[in-house]
């Protein structure tokens, strides 16, 4: 059997036996190191790259057989920037119990440590989701569920979520057997994985989950906390709408907000909620993983050296925000949409979403129309080898016009028109970061909901902690649940007219 050695930052962190026959990336899954791989192994994004000290070549590990010993340099670990990991709480003392409200992202997860009488949040701990290396969307876990079992991602974020629970004790100086109370939000596949369930009845018609929680099942040891402690999962509407949008609601105070809403939170798949009267209408839309720079030609995750923010000026150019004041390396989904919104607003997409040679256009943004390797490209940092191609608009278009479309199919079954909304609350991770007039100028929702959005960050994670705390919020979640009414878009004629409309672009 074939040792591969495994450094990151210049350090051996691991010497493992290798099957002959396997892949790099088959190994790294074996052993439990992170790597980032949105496509899940497939061959797709190109993100997984490795360097072989044999000959210090550059690899894609899913891609690269194990053919005797090897010695594989890891990319650093993935420090993303994570909505409400950073909020501040109070270690200076508890009554308990302590509860934990838990946020199961596709992307990271977050865990605030509560004291329960006070409501007092104690301290948080987060991190990029373990089961990430698995693939960057939920489709891409449902399938390795489907060919593996679902019990390599369920031990994977169960011992995640155990790590984070020490680590918010440690932090705020607390005793993990105090913790009498688990709430946890995520979307129905993270939730199924969380409790154990398998999610592979989602991935096939007619998606039927084993179940839509709303309930609480005894801790039997999955986490190192009181031995009586229970764990509560906030309802689900259904396989695509999950407790994440159902906490995150109850956060918004969505309940009491009047006249028509529509509550948007933003990922690989897009969760759509309108308010009108006591009634909810829902769906969700296959927005795809490009809004988090997956399988973007220099897509990354929100971390060092991502684009976060794009902005144009006649007179200075493009003027670009980089996580980390650092050299840039890739955008992120806040920066992909910035730079987009920049292309269709100078000219240099037309309305089809073509991206224009550089002699098509009399105007200072010409000078970021070029071409690599002959295919046209609008460069945002040349010197750094960072850009877009066609294939990249091509996709974000996509993904846009499959949000866009939702929100049009959920008014028309609301029988209500944009102007009628006067609330627009954009959720979620990336929901913090976007620029609303960017994602308005690309037509990913109505510009006349513009003066009514408002981006209200990690609302999950602030439901599953009102829903920790309080019976009452609990119970207000269990009545939300007869008001819903899901709209499946598959099959939607509206949709599917919407979904070709939307994928314009007005310039």
């Amino acid at each position: 059997m074939p040792t591969v050695e495994f450094y990151r930052s210049g350090k051996l962190i691991r010497t493992a036996k290798a099957v002959d026959g396997e892949t790099i990336y088959d190994r790294i899954k074996a052993e439990d190191l992170y790597i980032e791989a949105p496509c899940g192994g497939r061959g797709r994004c190109g993100k997984c790259l490795v360097q072989l000290k044999e000959n210090g070549e550059k690899v894609r590990a899913c891609q690269t057989v194990v053919r005797g010993d090897m010695t594989v340099y890891l990319p650093e670990t993935m420090k993303m920037e994570i909505a409400g990991a950073n909020d501040s709480g109070s270690a200076s003392g508890y009554k308990g119990p302590l509860g934990v409200a838990v946020d199961i992202g596709t992307t990271t997860v977050v865990a605030h440590l509560t004291d329960i009488p006070t409501r007092t949040r104690l301290a948080t701990a987060s991190g990029v989701n373990a089961q990430r290396v698995y693939g960057a969307d939920v489709i891409s876990r449902i399938q390795y569920c489907a060919d593996n079992g679902h019990e390599t991602l369920t031990r994977l974020i169960r011992e995640q979520l155990s790590g984070l629970i020490l680590d918010a004790c440690r932090k705020a100086g607390a005793n993990p057997k105090d913790i009498k109370y688990v709430s946890i939000a995520g979307n129905t596949i993270m939730q199924h994985l969380a409790a154990g369930f398998s999610p592979v009845g989602m991935g096939v018609t007619p998606f039927t989950p084993v179940s839509l929680f709303g309930d609480e099942h005894p801790v039997a040891g999955i986490f190192p906390i009181a031995d009586d402690a229970v764990i509560y999962y906030a309802p689900c509407v259904y396989s695509y709408v999950g407790g994440d949008i159902t906490a995150g609601m109850l956060a918004a105070d969505i309940e009491n907000i009047p006249g028509p809403c529509v509550y948007i939170d933003i990922g690989t798949n897009g969760e759509l909620v309108l308010k009108v009267g006591d009634r909810y209408f829902c769906c969700a839309t296959a927005a795809g993983p490009a809004f988090e720079g997956a399988e973007i030609a220099k897509g990354m995750a929100a971390i060092q050296g991502a684009i976060s923010h794009v902005k144009w000026s006649d007179d200075k150019g493009l003027e670009l925000t980089v996580i980390g004041d650092a050299p840039p390396e890739g955008l992120c989904g806040s920066g992909l949409m910035d730079a987009l919104a920049v292309m269709v607003a100078t000219g240099a997409v037309d309305e089809t979403g073509r991206l224009l040679d550089a002699e098509e256009l009399d105007h200072g943004i010409s000078k970021y129309l070029g071409k690599r390797e002959g295919v046209n490209v609008f460069w945002l940092s040349k010197e750094h080898d960072v850009y877009m191609i066609p294939g990249d608009i091509r996709k974000l278009q996509l993904a846009k016009a499959a949000i866009a479309g939702g929100i049009q199919t959920l008014l028309h079954e609301a029988g209500i028109k944009e102007t009628d909304v006067n609330a627009f609350l954009l959720a979620g991770g990336f929901g913090s970061y976007l620029d609303k007039n960017s994602a308005a100028t690309i037509g990913l929702f109505p510009k006349c909901f513009l003066p009514h959005a408002k981006t209200i960050g990690n609302t999950a994670g602030e439901g599953a902690a009102l829903a920790l705390c309080s019976a009452e919020a609990r119970a207000t979640l269990a009545n939300m649940m007869d008001k819903f009414t899901v709209v499946d878009l598959g099959e939607h004629k509206i949709f599917n007219e919407q979904f070709i409309e939307q994928i314009m672009f007005e310039n």
